[in-house]
């Protein structure tokens, strides 16, 4: 079977790794896949599959309609073949579904996150977030794929489709490249993501500074880009025990993660974050950290089930409830915590369960079509 994915995010994205791993495993079990998307020609070279680069308006605001028309008229120019399968992410799926219904090709909806810009920008997109769920629900056998069941729950109560037209695909980890190595001396503790101020990260120097203060040796390593990067960066300059790092390569992130000792989840309790899967938690995980955040769905791995090398607190109490946390740590303890942590990584957040359910679906998709 030949699928398509249709996209409107980049593989050079900081959160493409899903993508990538979902495509990546379904052409290791024999599929031939295509990723449709604005990347440049020849950028897809080290992947298993094949690449079609659309051009893209530059406009905010424009990106992803112009995207969509556009993968349109390449959809009628270039009918793809009879037998295919198209996956295409809700921000061009209202465009895209009618014509892949023309041409009789299944296709499921995929929705890593709902609108999460701030602003003008999420005015924009929520009624294109709402259209192409609704494609979902007006066919029978129209299906989406979410990330969490808060995910689902959200979906079917701002659209109605029903909860048996949707299969949950959390993000997991490649437990080869994240893995537990030799720590580091002094206790740290680390991010990496979006270094955007509505993720919460401008409450982790603080932290940092509050356990100092409190006779806590500890370090703290800040990974990523975003709106907070010249303060962060300012902030790790004139603090020794503050590291930042621009967006790293997977392989040399994975190093550094593996280094650390307790790996950190500030995103508040907002509706873009407690309905997510974040990918950094999967990957602290696998790596044998520990962890601290703030307490919502999106960040516990299994509904109210706690786990002794995860610590989650409100919001309000993140800053003091932390350094009691760190007070309370011994080292001996802290061996015994990553183990489980890894553990439970192993046994529950590798990608193959997400590609098993992919694959499931797709299959249960072709079938009704047939």
């Amino acid at each position: 079977m030949h699928i398509y994915w249709f996209t409107g995010r980049s593989i050079m994205d900081l959160c493409a790794t899903t993508q990538t791993s979902l495509a990546s495993g379904l052409c290791k079990r024999g599929y031939d896949l295509t990723f449709v998307n604005s990347d440049p020609e020849k950028s897809h070279e080290k992947w298993p599959w094949h690449h079609q680069s659309i051009p893209i308006s530059t406009f905010p605001g424009r990106k992803s309609s112009s995207l969509g028309q556009n993968m349109k008229h390449w959809l009628r120019e270039h009918k793809i073949q009879e037998g295919s399968f198209a996956l295409v992410d809700w921000r061009i799926a209202h465009i895209l579904i009618p014509e892949l219904q023309k041409q009789n090709t299944p296709w499921i909806l995929i929705d890593r996150s709902p609108p999460a810009d701030k602003g003008i920008l999420s005015l924009l997109q929520w009624p294109s977030w709402k259209r192409s769920w609704k494609k979902v629900g007006m066919n029978a056998s129209g299906h989406g794929c979410v990330v969490s069941s808060k995910h689902r729950d959200f979906v079917c109560k701002k659209t109605n489709v029903d909860p048996s037209q949707i299969t949950i695909l959390p993000a997991g980890v490649n437990l080869e490249r994240f893995k537990p190595q030799k720590r580091f001396d002094t206790l740290t503790m680390i991010y990496h993501g979006q270094l955007d101020q509505h993720r919460g990260v401008l409450a982790l120097p603080m932290l940092l500074q509050k356990a100092r203060m409190s006779g806590i040796d500890v370090q703290l390593i800040v990974i990523g880009e975003g709106d907070c990067v010249d303060a962060l960066q300012a902030m790790a300059a004139t603090n020794q025990n503050m590291t930042f790092h621009p967006t790293l390569e997977q392989e040399e992130l994975a190093k550094i993660i593996s280094q650390c000792h307790i790996g950190l989840l500030p995103m508040p309790e907002r509706k873009m974050w407690t309905i997510s899967s974040p990918l950094k938690r999967s990957e602290y995980a696998a790596s044998g950290l520990l962890m601290y955040g703030i307490d919502h769905d999106g960040h516990r791995f299994s509904g109210e089930e706690k786990f002794d090398w995860m610590k989650l607190v409100q919001q309000s109490e993140f800053h003091d409830e932390g350094v009691k946390w760190l007070q309370n740590l011994e080292p001996n303890q802290m061996g015994q915590l990553a183990l489980q942590s890894r553990a439970f990584a192993e046994e529950h957040l590798a990608w193959t369960h997400s590609i098993d359910a992919l694959e499931a679906t797709i299959l249960t998709v072709t079938n009704q079509d047939s």
